[in-house]
């Protein structure tokens, strides 16, 4: 993969990101809320949106249905295929699945956040995560919840969390601790909804928590 620092113009709408790297090319398909696919000279790849849990478009042949669909939609509107985007990651910008986790830039625009500020998505962070876009997603995820924005209108009171979705769908228990970031109190896995859903943070590992500052009530 060919790695290159970020334009200038880029730098200036996004002055945080300085450091980080960028990957540039053409959007062919957005599988869903969170993941699309892009063509970068004659290689393809699977970007997943950083900091963004959508509704499962198709999870292991369980979906979330109609508000997956919606969700997807938004995205695809936002950034239809041809769509030429810019991607920008750091030294973590990969996830389990190899895909580039990442924020994704379409005409001086961040998707991550409209996504987030319309309600198409859950902040979604688990631990290394950069505490200034943190509080900036944080932001966007209450002005959504406030607002009743997409997934928190009130049509949608039953719809799951896309990572509670998961874990139910496979009959698995969260194994993540889970941190209010307002707070600083962590709360078991099964305790989540503690915890407003603009101000979760996620933790592998409970002393990675503690080590950062969080502690159990």
């Amino acid at each position: 993969m060919k790695l290159i620092r970020l334009t200038l113009s880029i730098l200036l709408f996004f002055p945080a990101l300085a450091l980080a790297y960028s990957l540039q090319g053409t959007v062919i398909n957005v599988h869903d809320g969170d993941t699309l696919t892009i063509q970068s000279g004659s290689d393809r790849y699977k970007v997943r949106f950083l900091g963004v849990d959508t509704p499962e478009v198709d999870y292991f042949g369980n979906t979330q249905g109609e508000v997956a669909d919606v969700a997807r939609d938004f995205v695809a509107g936002l950034v239809p295929p041809g769509s030429h985007v810019t991607v920008v990651y750091d030294d973590n910008g990969h996830d389990k699945h190899n895909r580039i986790l990442g924020r994704v830039i379409y005409n001086n625009v961040e998707i991550n956040r409209e996504i987030l500020k319309e309600g198409w998505g859950y902040m979604y962070f688990i631990y290394p995560f950069d505490k200034g876009l943190l509080a900036t997603y944080s932001a966007d995820s209450k002005f959504a919840v406030d607002n009743q924005r997409g997934l928190f209108a009130s049509r949608y009171d039953k719809v799951l969390a896309p990572y509670d979705f998961r874990m139910k769908s496979r009959n698995l228990t969260g194994t993540n601790y889970v941190g209010d970031t307002e707070t600083k109190v962590l709360y078991f896995p099964e305790d989540i909804e503690q915890i407003p859903v603009w101000r979760r943070v996620f933790f592998s590992d409970k002393n990675i928590a503690l080590n950062n500052g969080y502690k159990f009530f």
